[in-house]
Formats: C-alpha cells, structure tokens, sequence
C-alpha cells in the first residue's frame, strides 16, 4: 500500500479528519489532502512525526512492511546490520554451530523485515551471538556504532567474569582476617609467590627451614639502605 493510502487509512482508523492531522503537523487541511491523494510527497520530518502519532514505523507508513510496530522495524534493520554479507540461511547456521541454538532462516528473514515482532528469549541470543547487549536492538545503529557497542560488551562480560571470580574466592579466604593479605592474594602479580609457597609444600619443607634465609635477606637489604643513606 502506498503512502497517499496508507494515511488515509490511519487517519480513518483513528477518526480523524485532515485538519487534526494538519494541526499536529503545523501545516494547512490542504496539504494533507495533497498527500493522500498522492500529489504531494512528504519529506523526512513529517514522516518520523507521522510515524510517531500513528505509533508505526516510517517503513510501514511507505507501504515497505507489514509489520505496525516500530520497534520491530528497528530491531529488523540491526538484524541485518548484524548479519553483514551472510545469507539468512548462513546467518542461521552460524548461530546454531556457535550458540546451540535454532533460529530458522525464513524467521530469521521475517524479522529482518519486520514482520514479526521477536520474543525476548530470541533478542538474548541473538545478543549473545552478536556479542552486544539486549538494549543495542532497541536502538538505530550504524556498523560504526556496532563497533563500538561490542567492545563495550566485551569490557562488561570481563569486569562481570572478574567479579564472579572474586566472589567464588571469597569464601576461600575466610580463614584469615587480615585484609591486606586477602588482597595480596588476589592479584595476579603474586601467583609466582603462590605457586612457589605450593612447590615448596608439596615437597614437604617446612615453613622454619625459609625463615632465617628470608631474615638473613631482610637484614642485608637494610645495612645496604643504610650505607646508602650515609653515602
């Protein structure tokens, strides 16, 4: 359908006469005849305002889709975006060998074009496989912006694992309460130190037989910072 009827048929459905529609759009009764009876083409501006009164999306008020729901206009065109050079068909494979899961190319197509608006468990998915995050859907995007989304999903997902990390450890360290040891613990530059404190353990040294050679290396390194300080 084309825009001049695709108008006149949202009006209608709303009961609305030209002159509302006019006096939304700050333009005269006469001009929004014009545009239903296909002597006059609306620019870009009245057709976002149109779409959002009419709560559609431009693609659909241009007869381009059958689909009612902006939002699933929306989500179609990062689908596509997503997609790149793949087929719907290459599209889904990649999907089910990467993630275990099935999305059928022609579902896949349909979405794509916004005819059918998609369940939440399918926007998870197709995020994770994206690696974005759920909201990045809901908005325009551009590949720039893509690029950009997914290196910010990258820095979430490795702060989100770091602080699993930290949390599965907690309960390991309970058996001390000194704080400061805690943290030293938890940083990486200290797991040569663990590793070395396991080695001497599992060869069954005591802890004693170290302490007067690590004394011994304490106290050299003070009579060196004190020969330096009187130098």
């Amino acid at each position: 359908m084309a825009f001049a009827a695709m108008l006149k048929q949202l009006r209608e459905e709303k009961r609305l006469s030209q002159k509302d529609i006019a006096d939304y759009l700050g333009i005269t009764r006469q001009a929004v005849a014009s545009y239903e009876l296909a002597k006059r083409e609306p620019d870009y501006e009245v057709l976002k305002k149109l779409a959002d009164y009419f709560d559609v999306s431009i693609d659909y008020l241009l007869g381009r889709t059958n689909c009612r729901d902006a939002t699933a206009a929306i989500i179609g065109k990062n689908i596509d975006l997503i997609r790149g050079n793949l087929t719907y068909k290459e599209l889904s494979e990649d999907i089910s060998a990467k993630l275990g899961a099935l999305i059928f190319p022609e579902m896949l197509e349909l979405y794509a074009r916004g005819e059918r608006m998609l369940f939440v468990g399918t926007i998870k998915i197709l995020a994770k496989y994206a690696q974005v995050r759920d909201s990045f859907f809901y908005t325009h995007n551009t590949p720039e912006t893509y690029e950009r989304e997914k290196e910010l999903y990258r820095l979430e997902m490795s702060q989100q694992k770091m602080a699993e990390e930290i949390e599965e450890t907690k309960g390991l360290l309970d058996f001390t309460g000194d704080v400061e040891l805690k943290k030293w613990i938890l940083k990486e530059s200290s797991l040569p130190y663990i590793k070395l404190a396991k080695e001497i353990q599992d060869a069954g040294l005591p802890v004693e037989v170290f302490k007067p050679l690590i004394n011994s290396i304490k106290n050299s390194n003070s009579k060196e910072d004190n020969k330096s300080m009187e130098e």
